[in-house]
C-alpha cells in the first residue's frame, strides 16, 4: 500500500526548502496541488472543462472536483506522495480521506512545521535585511498582512489537527534561521524521527 504524509507550514517559513528536504527524507514524490491545479486548468479535457466553468461562473473549485483532480494525479504517481499545504478545511480534510480509501493509499504522518516563537521569528524575520527592504517600502502594511496570514493559517492547521487525532502528528519547531538551508530542515526532521 502506497502512503501519502501531509505538510503543513506556518505562515513565513520555506515551502520549497521545506517540501525538497522532506520529500527527498521521505524518498516521496511532491505532489505540488496548486501548479498541478494550474496546468490542468490549462488543459482542454473534461475535468479541465468542468473547472473552469466553475471558475468562469465566479464560483470556487469544490471539494469533490478537487478530490476527482487528486484522484487523476495520484493515478499517475507510483511512489509514496507527499502533498503539501493541503487540505486546508476539515472538508476538504475528509475529502482527501475518501479520495485515499479509493485509491488504496493511507496517510502515513502529517508534518507540521511551525515557528517555535511566532513574535520572535516575525522580528528576527523583518530585522532580515533581505526582508526589512519590504517593511522600509510598505510600512506596517506588511507586518500587519504577515499577522493576520499568520493567524489565518494556525487556526486552519488546528481544526484539521482536532478533526485527524487519529493520524500520527510530527510537529517540528522551526526558529528564524537568515539563510535556511535543505541541509538545516533534514536534520530538523532527522530529530523528529
Amino acid at each position: 500500500m502506497r502512503k501519502l504524509n501531509i505538510l503543513f507550514l506556518d505562515f513565513g517559513l520555506s515551502k520549497d526548502k521545506t517540501e525538497s528536504a522532506l520529500s527527498y527524507e521521505l524518498n516521496s514524490s511532491v505532489f505540488n496541488l496548486g501548479k498541478s491545479l494550474r496546468e490542468q486548468l490549462r488543459k482542454d479535457d473534461d475535468l479541465g472543462k468542468e473547472m473552469m466553468k466553475l471558475l468562469d461562473s465566479g464560483k470556487m473549485l469544490t471539494t469533490d472536483i478537487i478530490g476527482k483532480f487528486i484522484s487523476k494525479n495520484l493515478k499517475e504517481i507510483d511512489d509514496n506522495v507527499l502533498l503539501a499545504e493541503y487540505p486546508r478545511t476539515v472538508e476538504q480534510f475528509n475529502g482527501l480521506k475518501k479520495v485515499l480509501i479509493t485509491e488504496n493509499i493511507e496517510i502515513e504522518n502529517i508534518w507540521y512545521f511551525k515557528q517555535n516563537e511566532p513574535k520572535t521569528f516575525m522580528k528576527e524575520h523583518f530585522e532580515n535585511p533581505k526582508q526589512r527592504q519590504w517593511v522600509d517600502k510598505y510600512g506596517s502594511e506588511i507586518i500587519d498582512n504577515w499577522k493576520t496570514k499568520f493567524k489565518e493559517r494556525s487556526e486552519q492547521i488546528t481544526e484539521i489537527k482536532k478533526a485527524s487525532d487519529e493520524y500520527n502528528w510530527k510537529v517540528i519547531e522551526m526558529d528564524f534561521v537568515a539563510d535556511l538551508s535543505t541541509e538545516y530542515i533534514q536534520q530538523r526532521i532527522k530529530d523528529c524521527a
